[in-house]
């Protein structure tokens, strides 16, 4: 048998390698297996490069659907999000790889055979290949087991199933491994001394008093100051590492609210009221609940009046047994809830167990009759009856593999009820300690024992009829209609802002949207991303249905990978080349400072003094982050002198240093504080090494010309 076949037998689930990249600091997933073309069905054959490798989009979305598959087997609801984000790690994982295996060959960096065979065949070997050799008996992993199965593979004719362990464990396991050796070495090279440690400390400890005049530049308004365009380009062009920008389009739009109108809140008002009496003398309250599609479902047991979470929480403690309270408003429903029964329960059991089970939980095949299955623990029960070890049956027989080997002890929760089987969740909270009994679940019988029960309080048997408070289909209409008609009169930029102010609508503004986003203002929607790179600038969109609302867009901007142009980086120059003018104005206003008082005469300003200032600290109290005036109160050569004018950030300032001290000196263990240091750097620098490998990397992102 196949390793992929075993494993679908033994976990149900794909075989899925997960590469774990340690100097990135977060798990990548590549799957090899499985899955047709799927939804590819794009004009490009690419889904980019990197490094000059392309990357063949067929591939890519066969790793892309082998993980939706394993998600899906495993239990995960599939969406449009999780394919996005499977998509996004996918992509990463290419990246890594590639950008892995360059440096490793640049380094000599090796995985052989040997490091292979004494990973494989031990306790560090990965979990999916473990799991497939487990002892029935020791529950443990068998490595002279995987080393014959591993000894039979390596014989065998069958290419198909050797080139499936080869891509699906064996490469994706050296490129593990090559990547944790790649990153141990950027790591082990990290180093701190001990005398930048005490130099550190001894600059902290430093401690100045100055005082000092502030003219802020807010005393030159900014309409005296313009700047153009071209005097924000020469800056960005000085600057251009600060002002690097990706790809990116930018959108303006109206939403149309499609939101459940007061007229909806009431017609499910209405209804839940016309249930309100035949729900408190039905007989059958969880017929009655299953019949009307409440969005709670019914459950069979009792909840402690500490777990109760709901707004009528207080309400339904007070009502009487049997009574109907409702309709109230409980988080975007209405809900009707009818109190069934009060008694007091334990919020904590401790139980244990001895499970003889029918069916094999795993394949659900039939183990053995449910009257051979009934015999075995009546004997068992006898056994212990008669003073058998409960601990050693358990372990020789019990098929609960959680369990067994602790002598079949669980603790439990109020909580675990709804996940517990309700036989036996009844016999373990409803009965009192030292119960014994044999009890029937679909998973076997069960000979239990209450052990222990604690903090006992009133429990609430409650059903709930609850109705979510949706729009109408008249609502949700209207709200389409209206943007459709506004979709309609608005056919570019110009008529679009006009019908923006006309029907007195809120316009918003995004920027900064990216080929591969998935969404948009937190409008989760790739095909709304898809429409704004599909097409030019000035072009205004249909109406996209997100549910609650409806919205229509109008491209407003497109921007190529490079350095920002002034349009989008003046928010950020504009401010500091503002700055600057007032600063030569105030400046040339000031002329020569002779002293502190003239020149807060002179400006219409007070002289501040500053007590205490710390050589570590960046920001000055009451002022702000002013680091050249810092760097002046600590200058031993200007002291009690007037400074030359600083131009800071927030003003111009004069300052006379007046004294620079030291406080006592850190009195830790400077080893301590190194090799602490050093430890942060050693973890920063397999990532930062990474990052800096990324960075200087050549990648063309084509997955959206490839249909992604």
């Amino acid at each position: 048998m196949s390793i992929i076949q075993q494993l679908r037998d033994k976990a149900a689930v794909l075989l899925t390698v997960l590469i774990t990249l340690s100097l990135l600091g977060f798990l990548v997933q590549d799957a090899f297996v499985g899955g047709g073309s799927g939804f590819f069905s794009g004009p490009s054959s690419s889904v980019g490069s990197i490094n000059g490798r392309t990357i063949d989009a067929q591939d890519f979305n066969q790793k892309v659907r082998a993980l939706e598959e394993s998600n899906r087997a495993q239990g995960m609801a599939g969406n449009e999000m999780m394919t996005q984000n499977i998509i996004e790690s996918v992509w990463n994982a290419y990246i890594q790889e590639t950008l892995i295996q360059s440096e490793t060959k640049k380094l000599g960096i090796a995985f052989g055979p040997k490091e292979m065979s004494d990973l494989l065949f031990s306790e560090n070997a990965p979990q999916e290949f473990r799991q497939l050799f487990v002892n029935p008996q020791t529950q443990q992993f068998d490595v002279q087991a995987a080393k014959t199965w591993f000894s039979n593979l390596k014989k065998s004719k069958n290419q198909d199933e050797l080139r499936m362990v080869t891509t699906q464990l064996l490469e994706p396991l050296k490129l593990r491994q090559m990547a944790e050796k790649y990153s141990s070495l950027l790591s082990q090279g990290s180093y701190i001394p001990k005398w930048m440690v005490e130099k550190m400390n001894a600059d902290n400890s430093q401690f100045a008093s100055l005082d000092m005049v502030m003219v802020p530049y807010a005393a030159v308004a900014d309409s005296l100051v313009k700047i153009t365009d071209q005097e924000i380009n020469a800056y960005v062009s000085k600057h251009k590492d600060e002002f690097k920008q990706e790809k990116s389009r930018g959108i303006a739009y109206v939403a149309f609210d499609a939101l459940p109108s007061s007229s909806d809140s009431a017609a499910v008002f209405s209804r839940l009221n016309g249930l309100k009496a035949e729900f408190q003398s039905t007989a059958d309250a969880k017929a009655f609940v299953a019949r009307n599609t409440s969005s709670i479902p019914f459950f069979d047991g009792y909840a402690l009046k500490s777990r109760l979470a709901m707004g009528a929480k207080d309400s339904i403690v007070s009502m009487a047994v049997g009574s109907v309270m409702g309709p109230y408003l409980d988080a975007g429903s209405y809900v009707l809830a009818r109190k069934l029964d009060v008694r007091s329960i334990p919020d904590s059991i401790k139980v244990r167990h001895i499970l003889v089970g029918v069916n094999d939980p795993r394949s659900g095949a039939q183990k053995r009759s449910d009257s051979a299955a009934k015999k075995l623990a009546d004997s068992l029960f006898a056994a212990i009856g008669s003073g058998a070890s409960f601990s050693a049956l358990a372990a020789a027989y019990s098929e609960d593999e959680g369990s067994k080997n602790n002598g079949g002890e669980y603790n439990f929760s109020s909580v675990d009820m709804g996940s517990l089987a309700k036989e036996f969740a009844d016999f373990a909270f409803y009965r009192s300690t030292g119960s014994k009994g044999i009890v029937k679940t679909d998973f076997g019988y069960h000979i239990m024992e209450v052990m222990n029960q604690k903090n006992f309080e009133e429990g609430y048997k409650m059903a709930y009829v609850s109705k979510p408070i949706l729009s109408s289909e008249e609502t949700d209409a209207k709200a389409s209609a209206a943007a459709t008609q506004f979709a309609g009169n608005s056919r570019d930029i110009k008529s679009f802002d006009a019908n923006v102010t006309k029907s007195n609508l809120t316009k918003r503004i995004t920027d900064g949207i990216k080929e591969i986003d998935y969404s948009v203002d937190g409008m989760p929607s790739r095909s709304f991303v898809k429409w704004i790179w599909d097409n030019k600038p000035g072009t205004v969109s249909e109406p996209f249905d997100f549910k609650d609302k409806y919205v229509v867009a109008v491209i407003t901007s497109s921007y190529d990978e490079g350095v920002q142009p002034a349009s989008v980086a003046r928010v950020m120059v504009e401010p500091i080349l503002r700055n600057e003018k007032k600063a030569a104005l105030l400046k040339s206003k000031a002329g020569q400072v002779s002293s502190l008082e003239a020149f807060a005469r002179s400006n219409g300003q007070q002289i501040i003094p500053i007590d205490t200032i710390r050589f570590g600290e960046s920001f000055i109290p009451n002022i702000g982050p002013e680091p050249k005036v810092i760097g002046a109160a600590f200058n031993k050569a200007g002291m009690a002198k007037v400074s030359p004018i600083i131009e800071g950030q927030m003003g111009i300032f004069a300052v006379m240093p007046r004294q620079v001290g030291a406080l006592p000196n850190f009195a830790g263990d400077v080893e301590n504080q190194r090799k602490s240091m050093q430890a942060q750097m050693k973890q920063y620098s397999a990532y930062g090494g990474f990052e800096s490998l990324r960075k200087s990397a050549k990648i063309k992102d084509a997955r959206r010309e490839a249909g992604f």
